[in-house]
């Protein structure tokens, strides 16, 4: 069958970030399926390539990349506008793709979905929407859309959870959101992100030489992937690290961008700090070697009425290299954290207490230990990546065949 898949932010092979939707569609594609992939020419303003990929069993995907404004970080009008531009593209461009039998948008952005739920309804197809992030409800808790403009936002949204044959949420909280909204638990399934053991098989003495090329050498070292925004709180671990700069022996090392990173830096060099570290974004390749190389990984999430809908890739890449975590956050991933006993939390913004966790850590090398099997053990067990992909195209397959009726609403079981 034809699978037309709108997803803006599409990962390329060598960026940092969620490779899932790049399993989701390389699998479609292992099983016989055509995949036309719609997504911006750019991540975080690097240029991303088209792609096209052919399967030994006839089928294949192309990721078709179109252009969208860049810059988008330093604004709420400049990411409207990227966001706008790209689905106008996004409309015109899948409307001249071969007739899909289900089209697939991934948000957020909103406006994706809208330029999927079009060409559904122009071809009168099966449409899917699977939902990351929840707008504009995030926007609406931080008050940076009000008024009439945030009515028309929940309007637009809330239509395309009512037009979508299925509903595929990346957390159970985003999950429990949308059940408040009135909508159907039958049509929605949770398909978080998952733990993905192929990428993790590491060559020998991987530990070792990451370690050397970093000049790691004998210090205990804390370990940051991902985004530096707002949600994420670095400064948090800024502070942490200030509490422990007279025990040099234990390092901080933050890889990734992201709005924030100028002024966590600026923040580090004002307190004078020695044992933080800041670079660049690595390809997510790069992530299992890094996580082999540390001690101790870190999160940290900012207070919000909606700090249940957060479920992170780089939470389960954790877990799932055995690593024990500190976090200073509330949540569902906190109670994760707390129940499996994988690392430990203190409350969002406690640098005091997240620094107290990270010298305990290092002091209790065996229990740590522990805490990492747990989580590794965890994921293995509920939060493998090709079971979910696999569950992931069944839903796909079933609901493309008109044969929803036989779909049953599925989440992982993350009981203890």
């Amino acid at each position: 069958m034809i699978i037309h898949y709108y997803s803006q932010f599409f990962a390329g092979a060598d960026s940092p970030g969620s490779h899932r939707p790049r399993k989701l569609v390389q699998m479609l594609a292992d099983r016989g399926h055509q995949v036309e992939v719609v997504a911006c020419d750019h991540l975080d303003d690097i240029n991303v390539p088209e792609e096209h990929y052919q399967a030994p069993g006839g089928g294949s995907y192309r990721v078709h990349r179109l252009k969208a404004a860049r810059n988008m970080r330093v604004s709420l009008k400049a990411r409207m506008k990227t966001y706008l531009g790209f689905a106008w593209r996004a409309l015109r461009a899948g409307l001249r793709l071969p007739k899909p039998d289900i089209v697939i948008a991934s948000i957020q952005p909103m406006f994706t979905g809208w330029s999927a739920r079009l060409v559904a309804g122009r071809h009168r197809t099966p449409f899917i929407l699977e939902v990351r992030d929840l707008w504009p409800d995030a926007l609406e808790v931080k008050k940076a859309v009000t008024g009439w403009k945030i009515h028309v936002m929940h309007w637009l949204v809330n239509s395309l959870y009512r037009k979508a044959r299925r509903i595929i949420s990346l957390t159970p909280g985003i999950k429990n959101e949308l059940l408040n909204k009135g909508l159907d638990a039958n049509k929605i399934d949770v398909l978080p992100n998952g733990f993905d053991p192929d990428l993790f098989k590491l060559e020998k003495y991987a530990r070792q030489k990451t370690r050397e090329q970093y000049g790691w050498n004998n210090s205990f070292i804390v370990l940051y992937t991902g985004t530096h925004t707002e949600v994420t709180a670095i400064e948090v671990i800024v502070r942490a690290a200030a509490c422990l700069k007279n025990q040099p022996d234990i390092r901080f090392h933050l890889f990734g961008t992201g709005q924030t990173k100028p002024k966590a830096i600026k923040l580090a060099r004002e307190l004078e700090l020695q044992n933080i570290s800041f670079h660049d974004s690595v390809p997510k390749t790069e992530i299992p070697r890094l996580l082999a190389a540390c001690d101790l990984v870190v999160m940290t999430l900012f207070k919000s009425p909606l700090i249940d809908i957060y479920f992170q890739n780089k939470f389960i890449d954790y877990m799932g290299a055995g690593k024990p975590i500190a976090a200073a956050m509330e949540g569902q991933q906190a109670e994760i954290i707390n129940r499996f006993k994988t690392g430990k939390t203190v409350a969002a913004f406690d640098h005091q207490g997240l620094a107290d966790i990270v010298a305990e850590a290092r002091n209790n090398p065996e229990e740590y230990r522990q805490r990492g099997q747990n989580g590794r053990k965890l994921v293995e067990k509920t939060l493998l990546l090709p079971d979910i992909m696999e569950r992931y195209c069944n839903i796909i397959e079933k609901t493309a065949n008109g044969e929803t009726d036989l779909l049953t609403a599925w989440e992982p079981s993350l009981e203890s």
